[in-house]
C-alpha cells in the first residue's frame, strides 16, 4: 500500500515487483498469440519492462547498497 509511512527503499522494492508482473504478463501474452506482429510487440513490452527494472535496480544499488 502507498501511504506516508512507505520508505523510498520500499517503493523501489514496490515498483520492482510491479515492473516484474508486467514482464510476465507481456512474456505469456507473447507465448499465447498467434499473430506474429502481436507476438513482437508483447515481447518488445516485456524487454521494456526488463529495462524499467534494471534502472530501479540501479537506483537501489546507488542509493541503498552504498555500504555492501
Amino acid at each position: 500500500m502507498i501511504d506516508k509511512t512507505l520508505t523510498p527503499l520500499e517503493a523501489l522494492q514496490m515498483a520492482m515487483q510491479r515492473e516484474k508482473g508486467a514482464e510476465d504478463f507481456y512474456v505469456k501474452a507473447a507465448q499465447n498469440v498467434q499473430e506474429e506482429s502481436a507476438r513482437q510487440m508483447f515481447e518488445f513490452l516485456a524487454g521494456e519492462e526488463r529495462k524499467h527494472q534494471k534502472m530501479i535496480q540501479d537506483e537501489i544499488d546507488k542509493n541503498f547498497l552504498k555500504e555492501m
